[in-house]
């Protein structure tokens, strides 16, 4: 069995959620919040140490501006929520990302959540927002001022000190990575979740996990 300690989701279908189910894109973009919150307190009942969430990436800034100010003005109510995120408040929270091209409040919020949970003793979970794997790469070389190594990329990552993902899930059909994590998942293993993700539940959690313990892990060796 291999041991599983950090898992990473892709969560796609929020918009086609809200369709299919007659809500407004407000709606899916909430009943995915609330998914992230559930899937993260199942992961920790399940001695999971890392959840990693994409939930913004740097090509989503491309998407019109009346979607994009639904978008964070949601996600900034949903932070203030005291109700929701006192359900993970004894977990710490670390950001990956180009948090600066974020809105001050929103930015600040998150900054101040983090700050909150530093000390926190709970599962760690990284938000991805505002991220894309390339442009990860990118500023990790930027900062490096002796000789590009793996290991002085890795280093410089925004995910320096978090271990690789064990296991990767995407939900919706897609099949793809979407600029991903695209250094740390060399050898992360797939799975793809054939349902939206505010219909991703315990029993798809748990259905990923146990063919995740199917597989042995060979690192190209």
């Amino acid at each position: 069995m291999n041991k599983l300690q950090h898992i990473a989701f892709i969560m796609d279908g929020n918009s086609t959620w809200a369709k299919n189910n007659n809500k407004n894109s407000k709606d899916g973009y909430i009943a995915g919040m609330n998914t992230l919150i559930d899937i993260a307190l199942l992961c920790e009942a399940r001695k999971i140490k890392y959840a990693t969430f994409y939930a913004f990436s740097t090509e989503n800034w491309l998407r019109p501006k009346n979607w994009l100010d639904s978008f964070f003005g949601t996600a900034f109510e949903f932070l203030n929520n005291d109700a929701m995120m006192q359900r993970i408040n004894h977990m710490k929270l670390v950001l990956i990302g180009d948090i600066n091209r974020l809105d001050s409040s929103l930015r600040n919020k998150l900054y101040d959540l983090v700050e909150q949970s530093k000390h926190n003793t709970g599962m760690l979970v990284c938000l991805a927002i505002s991220y894309g794997g390339r442009d990860e790469i990118v500023r990790a070389c930027k900062k490096i001022t002796g000789e590009i190594t793996e290991d002085a990329i890795s280093q410089n990552l925004d995910t320096a000190g978090l271990p690789d993902p064990d296991l990767i899930i995407r939900t919706k059909s897609a099949k793809r990575m979407s600029n991903f994590l695209l250094w740390q998942s060399a050898y992360s293993e797939l799975f793809f979740a054939d349902m939206l993700w505010p219909d991703f539940n315990e029993q798809d959690l748990d259905i990923a996990i146990a063919d995740y313990n199917e597989r042995k892990r060979t690192y190209g060796r």
